[in-house]
């Protein structure tokens, strides 16, 4: 009833669309399309396209406008229900626009998305705080690891390292979570992810659970990674990076129209990466295959199919397990900086693949539908996880792995969004209503803890042999075991203007949760761990501007939730705990000023955490919900273009946890993760000159001590401060870069006390098509 109201309401209007393309046709980002005298406009998109929506009938003047260059005009007539055809083809070239973008756009302050509110709305507009990385960025910082790319994030810490290097962690507001979200669905991408498919990231802070769910995030938020889609030319990229220990990697980036009337677009990422470790033993090898496929059907239809093939053979790095270490501090290790007590061998063999549909169709001027698909898979042929690496003394540690076989994790993902842009009454509503099923699946084939030996590290450390690893897992003892679970969701959030200046989020989300609890070598699931929960996650929002599309004032109440199992009581009585919820209070100020060339974010946020599981103090060994975690803290986010080619991001945060109620070896302490991280970067690009062409950056990450004095039992991990840099010479058919990383040669070990990267250095050489 509310679409065919206002759909109604809305009769009278038509839609203008059209792609802008510069004079050697390729398609061109950030144009600004307005219609003269009036309000309405659109901005250009990486494919150059645009779309001006619920047009009355009537006749206008189009006016193209980008900055720094003449504005062209256009007279056209826009008729009831039709869409009005505009392309525009600009007098510069693709080089001369980015010249004028060097000189004078804040290149890497471009926020706007579709998926961080599953709404077209504007930063400005949205009460949740938000990050963007771009392709362009990861372009100047040679960033051939996804990870390095993230270091860019205000306030997060990265996790380089663990015992499976390929999964990405990331701490965001004092909480864990795993890169599980792309284009917005669920993804499998914990066998590793490469840069040559990321159009962007989208790091989003605080529970989320109100539009995505609980189940591929955390209560301090998550990531997102957008991939490259098709463009209307020929083009692309072709590039060789080699560098430090034996670094040889080879990247394309090919895009192509498949038919004359370019409705039919195709795009291929390619990438094949070898690497060797800094220390004694360790190599990575992985190759990525990534197509995508868009089809206008016609003006209503449009339907986008993509794949990403990811295979990695590389080795598994331990996971320490301290035990009887005299040492509190990791930087006393008696182990060598650079000495490996792992292998050369691929003890970690697996794959993913994620494949994504897309069906997009105009129901009105007002309302779309969006009717996507997700499935992804990780399949681990052949893993052999270096867990426990136990510390037994100060010169011995006993060596073990974790090993399985032909496992694999699969998810389904079905979503449908109905997304409308209207107006009752005076009032202006941006709405999106959706459903969503998700389903996943795992099995495993364990051999359990294998005991490999253990070693004295003050001898010569023999590597672990996967020969001989083999002989001992047919040996052991297979199990079996399979598990699945069922999320349906229904969630609907709207945007409405109460003035043109005042807007509020009203949004809520009901999810049920079913899981059908885990079988073990085929026998039945145990009727502990079979069980459903229903959570209902809301959220609110209010921005006000001040001033109107510069400066934005905001507060969000924000919800998530994680579904937490049955407890088996010692007396067999069984727990049956509510969802866990975290819920954040947050105000902050966003501005976007001085024609844009300043994008900044600065916020204050609590997140209270309730209904954690912990130890009943009255009655040792059962287990009680009612534990009470705090996190809180101040996020700034600074991307500004202070002069024609300078270029500067600048991010902090600082975070405060507690348990404020929990077990007693807990209650009343921090979690230990660091409290202050801290990055930067500044480049400048020479626009006019002798020196023209030529670009240079550098930029730096702090990370404050994790688990200080030894808190909740850590090994002190020391806060460190390292600086990275760049040259390059950039020209329009190719591209020479020169990295270094860790310019100082800073010795500091990361969240999973790996000792991390001394100098590296890394050249790479582009060639445009």
């Amino acid at each position: 009833m509310l679409l065919g109201a206002c759909t109604s309401l809305w009769a009278q209007t038509g839609r203008i669309q059209g792609t802008i393309t510069s004079s050697d046709g390729k398609p061109t980002s950030q144009v600004t399309i307005s219609l003269k005298g009036r309000s309405a406009g659109a901005t250009s998109n990486e494919s150059g396209q645009y779309a001006i929506e619920k047009v009355k009938a009537g006749t206008y003047t189009l006016r193209v406008s980008f900055v720094g260059l003449k504005s062209q005009e256009r007279e056209l007539e826009v008729r009831e229900n039709e869409t009005t055809q505009a392309d525009f083809t600009l007098v510069e070239t693709a080089e001369q626009l980015e010249e004028v973008l060097v000189k004078g756009t804040n290149k890497f302050g471009n926020k706007e998305s579709e998926y961080v509110a599953r709404l077209p709305i504007k930063n400005l507009e949205n009460p949740q705080v938000y990050n963007v990385l771009s392709k362009e960025l990861a372009t100047e910082q040679i960033a051939v690891d996804y990870k390095n790319l993230l270091q860019n994030v205000p306030g997060a810490g990265v996790g380089f390292g663990g015992v499976n290097n390929g999964v990405t962690y990331l701490i965001l507001r004092g909480f864990w979570v795993t890169s599980q979200m792309r284009n917005g669905m669920a993804s499998q991408q914990s066998a590793g992810i490469d840069p040559i498919n990321v159009e962007r990231v989208e790091v989003l802070k605080g529970p989320s659970g109100t539009l995505f769910g609980s189940s591929l995030i955390s209560f301090g938020g998550f990531s997102n990674l957008v991939t490259k889609k098709p463009y209307a030319d020929f083009g692309g990229e072709i590039s060789y990076t080699g560098g430090s220990w034996s670094l040889n990697r080879l990247a394309a980036d090919v895009n192509t129209p498949l038919n004359k009337e370019k409705t039919a677009l195709f795009r291929l990422n390619l990438a094949s990466h070898n690497e060797k470790s800094f220390q004694t033993y360790g190599f990575n090898r992985n190759y990525t295959v990534a197509p995508s496929l868009s089809f206008k059907v016609n003006d209503r239809l449009s339907l986008h199919i993509d794949a990403e093939f990811f295979r990695t053979n590389r080795t598994t790095l331990p996971a320490y397990a301290f035990g009887k270490a005299g040492f509190k501090n990791i930087k006393d290790t008696p182990l060598g900086y650079d000495q490996a007590i792992n292998s050369n061998d691929p003890l970690l063999k697996m794959g993913t693949h994620n494949v994504f549909a897309k069906a997009e169709y105009k129901l009105s001027d007002q309302w779309t539908s969006a009717t996507q698909y997700a499935y992804g898979n990780i399949q681990y042929d052949n893993v052999n996880y270096m867990y426990p690496a136990t510390w037994t003394s100060d010169s011995t540690i006993a060596r073990s792995l974790s090993a399985a076989r032909n496992s694999y994790t699969r998810s389904m993902q079905f979503q449908q969004n109905f997304t409308g842009d209207f107006q009752i009454g005076r009032f202006k509503n941006r709405m999106v209503v959706g459903v969503d099923a998700y389903y996943t699946a795992s099995l495993t084939q364990s051999y359990g803890v294998i005991t490999y030996d253990v070693i004295n590290i003050r001898k010569p450390i023999v590597p672990i042999s996967l020969s001989r690893l083999e002989n001992m897992v047919a040996n052991a003892n297979l199990t079996n075991t399979f598990a699945e679970q069922y999320r349906y969701s229904a969630y609907v959030s709207d945007v409405l203007n109460l003035t043109d200046r005042l807007m509020a989020m009203l949004s809520v989300r009901v999810e049920k949760f079913d899981n059908k609890g885990t079988s073990v070598n085929g026998q039945p699931a145990a009727a502990a761990g079979v069980y459903s929960q229903t959570a209902v996650s809301p959220k609110f929002g209010l921005v006000y501007q001040p001033i109107k599309e510069q400066l934005s004032v905001f507060a969000n109440y924000m919800n998530g939730f994680q579904n937490v199992a049955p407890v088996t009581q010692p007396d067999n009585s069984i727990l049956t705990p509510l969802p866990q919820y975290g819920n954040q209070w947050e105000v902050g100020v966003k501005t976007e000023a001085l024609a844009q060339k300043l994008t900044a974010t600065v916020s204050y946020y609590e997140i209270d955490l309730k209904n954690a599981i912990r130890t009943d103090p009255t009655r040792p060994g059962f287990s009680i919900q009612d534990g009470q975690q705090k996190s809180k803290g101040v996020e700034v986010d600074i991307v500004a273009n202070p002069l024609p080619g300078l270029n500067l991001i600048l991010g902090y945060g600082h975070n405060e946890y507690k348990y404020i109620r929990a077990n007693a070896s807990q209650e009343g302490l921090s979690n230990g993760l660091p409290a202050d991280i801290a990055n930067f970067w500044a480049s400048y690009k020479f626009t006019q000159g002798a020196a023209k062409g030529w670009g240079l950056g550098i930029g730096g990450n702090h990370v404050s001590t994790i688990y200080p004095n030894n808190v909740g039992g850590g090994i002190t991990i020391p806060a460190y401060t390292k600086f990275d840099a760049t040259l390059y010479y950039d020209q329009p058919q190719w591209r020479l870069g020169i990295k270094c990383n860790n310019l100082t040669d800073k010795r500091y070990w990361g969240l999973n006390y790996d000792p991390q990267n001394p100098r590296q250095l890394l050249v790479s050489l582009s060639y445009k098509l």
